[in-house]
């Protein structure tokens, strides 16, 4: 039986000024390989031939002649996941569907497929199969939780690899916090499961000799649980860069109470784990606690932040507006923030709803949700939130976030932020350092060669680079984590540059401040 295994391409929004998961560049790459559908195909059992569809790194076939059609899926993916369903049902095609959203929000895909996934799919995987073969389709499966220490390397041997920047390994599941804007807890749980040591190396060393010297380990927290993190961490410190490895640099998901632990942030760079993303958020205490960010309260960030990066780990930050403690002048309060922080990289998202969380349900209960037909349910990746904010419009958060963007975009502040890293960044341990070695260069490297050739040509984008370049001669052992950060800021700088050409936002700023308190 052939299947057809698709993972939608996100719904970015005319406003997503930032874009993290793929290249802005002419030629189809994604900054991470989809490990969703290559665990799917992992996963099934019997005589299958299975095709694979990253969209972001390559159109659907809608000729494919397979016999089934499954996607997967989460919120962001949700709208084009429907949109790929209907066209393969009206050919007569049997589609399954699954993933994240499916599994929050069954209801929003009745009539949209034959078959729905419902929860983590290992624990379905044998009966679907089963059921596919025997032509006894059910119309929905209701998983349980998964158990990780059988779970299969995923099916990397049928992705698009050379379009990927980075690898992915998932090395455990589930957050113990209880932020109310988080739907990852609803779906994974807040009792964390881990995957063995082993079974991670294993993955990583097929992720190596497939060519990727770039590998995300996909954790909600990677963290949190001291001493299991601690297991893995000298795991991959042993195996990373050994036994004849070139280097390889892992990045993951951590909450601010890493700082706490020197020994742990220690680890971490011994292991490889050179960059981190942690959800900052906001330094509006008020805001903290009304969306129960409790992980954040009761610290000086930027001091906190300014502990790890000193332990050898550069962080990328998560920068959060739209909270109801937030008036108009949350935009330069969180300017100023984010210039104190020795961060390159500031991911600035709105506050939205996501279904199935208590911020949803609060938001429903007090009648704020904004409803247009899809954007309550499929919020997507831009700067318009799903919610009617207390002190602004929606419109003038949309305008106030993309002016922070773009403020903390301008070369002159991002070359302050470049020196504030390169002065306090701690280097890799000696056996990491790529600088003392030969590194081949890894998968996707001539999409991100080709993004700096095409960055270099704008004069703004070329002061970042050469200022990049000055700081890298200054300090050779940590130039691979700058040049790293550097590509990440000249994606979204491509992305601003390329929106501002298209006049494609659907709100338009002048370079002044959007601060006017509101009637």
């Amino acid at each position: 039986m052939d299947i057809y295994l698709i993972a939608p391409l996100p719904n970015f929004g005319s406003e997503a000024l930032i874009a993290d998961k793929i290249l802005n560049i002419d030629e189809r790459y994604a900054l991470m390989a989809s490990a969703g559908i290559t665990t799917v195909a992992a996963l099934l059992e019997g005589d299958f031939n299975i095709r694979l569809c990253d969209e972001m790194t390559e159109d659907v076939d809608f000729d494919d002649p397979s016999d089934v059609i499954a996607i997967s899926m989460n919120v962001a993916q949700a709208s084009r996941g429907i949109e790929i369903a209907r066209r393969f049902r009206a050919m007569g095609r049997r589609v399954i569907m699954g993933g994240p959203h499916v599994s929050l929000a069954p209801g929003d895909f009745d009539g949209e497929a034959d078959s729905l996934i419902i929860g983590e799919f290992e624990t379905v995987a044998s009966a679907l199969s089963r059921d596919l073969l025997a032509d006894t389709l059910q119309p929905r499966y209701l998983c349980g939780q998964a158990d990780l220490a059988s779970a299969p390397v995923p099916r990397w041997d049928l992705y698009n690899n050379d379009r990927a920047i980075s690898g992915v390994i998932q090395t455990s599941r589930g957050c113990p916090f209880e932020c109310s804007f988080c739907d990852v807890i609803q779906y994974l749980g807040r009792v964390q499961r881990h995957k063995p040591i082993e079974n991670v190396l294993a993955e990583a060393q097929v992720l190596y000799d497939l060519g990727y010297r770039s590998i995300n380990l996909s954790d909600d927290n990677f963290t949190v649980h001291r001493k299991k993190s601690r297991v893995l961490l000298e795991g991959l410190a042993g195996w990373n860069g050994r036994e004849g490895r070139e280097p390889v640099q892992f990045a993951t998901q951590a909450s601010i109470d890493l700082s706490r632990d020197a020994e742990l942030i220690e680890l971490c760079n011994q292991a490889g784990v050179r960059d981190i993303f942690v959800g900052i958020e906001t330094s509006n205490e008020e805001a903290l606690k009304e969306v129960k960010k409790r992980q954040n309260l009761r610290r000086d960030l930027v001091t906190e932040i300014s502990r790890i990066v000193a332990g050898g780990l550069t962080v990328t930050g998560g920068m959060m507006v739209g909270f109801d403690h937030d008036d108009l002048g949350c935009f330069e309060r969180q300017f100023e923030f984010g210039m104190a922080l020795p961060v390159v990289n500031l991911r600035v998202s709105v506050l939205v709803a996501p279904i199935a969380t208590p911020l949803y349900e609060q938001m429903a209960a007090e009648g704020r949700l904004f409803t247009d037909g899809t954007e309550t349910s499929f919020p997507g990746g831009d700067l318009w939130t799903n919610i009617e904010p207390r002190q602004m419009t929606r419109r003038q958060l949309a305008e106030g976030a993309i002016w922070l963007v773009e403020a903390l975009h301008e070369p002159d502040n991002a070359i302050r932020r470049f020196e504030h890293l390169a002065a306090i960044l701690g280097p890799p341990p000696e056996h990491l350092r790529a600088s003392d070695r030969k590194v081949t260069p890894g998968k996707g490297a001539s999409g991100i060669f080709k993004l700096f050739r095409q960055a270099a040509s704008d004069p703004q984008a070329r002061r970042v680079i050469d200022a990049v370049n000055e700081l890298s001669h200054q300090r050779p052992e940590i130039a691979r984590d700058l040049s790293f950060a550097l590509s990440i800021f000249l994606n979204s700088f491509t992305s601003l540059h390329r929106l501002s050409q298209q006049g494609s936002r659907q709100v338009h700023l002048s370079r002044e401040k959007p601060i006017a308190q509101p009637a």
